[in-house]
């Protein structure tokens, strides 16, 4: 077995549930592999702990830091929860152990890249579009993947 470290970036589309059968094909018989269900969540998605200030109209902000670790952590409990509902429903007989995880980036590239060089990933699989500049060819963001990582990255349509 060549890959034992599988990365499939979540983002709900169907290429994604595509990508994720994919890799439990490549993975599945093997119960030393392992597959990573990953979503990214855009930094700028969150709130932003100025606007809560705002909002409470102080001239500086006074969010706890303890609550806004929380609100984070329930944003990222969210999205694997989301993609735990993915993962049983593809399962089938796949002996691999698959785990859902999200992180938090300022881009969808930097944040699989990073997760790459993080956590060990041997291959990353992942579902393209092509609903940028390369429009049917490959998406914006597999098209970074490929540019930002030292691993084999399989598109899936």
């Amino acid at each position: 077995m060549y890959f034992k470290n599988i990365l499939v970036p979540y983002d709900e589309s169907d290429h994604a549930k595509s990508a994720l059968h994919i890799a439990l094909g490549l993975a599945g018989p093997y119960p030393e592999a392992k597959v990573h269900v990953m979503t990214v969540i855009p930094s700028s998605s969150l709130p932003d702990p100025t606007l809560l200030a705002n909002a409470l109209e102080t001239p500086y902000a006074v969010v706890d830091p303890t609550s806004y670790e929380r609100i984070m952590q329930s944003v990222a409990e969210n999205a694997c929860s989301d993609a735990q509902a993915l993962i049983e429903q593809s399962r089938d007989d796949s002996q691999c152990e698959i785990v859902a995880d999200a992180v938090i980036s300022n881009s969808p590239v930097e944040g699989i890249a990073e997760y790459v060089r993080s956590h060990d990933i041997d291959l990353v699989v992942m579902g393209r579009r092509g609903l940028g500049a390369l429009r049917g060819m490959i998406g914006s963001v597999s098209f970074g993947v490929l540019r930002s990582v030292d691993v084999p990255v399989l598109t899936v349509k």
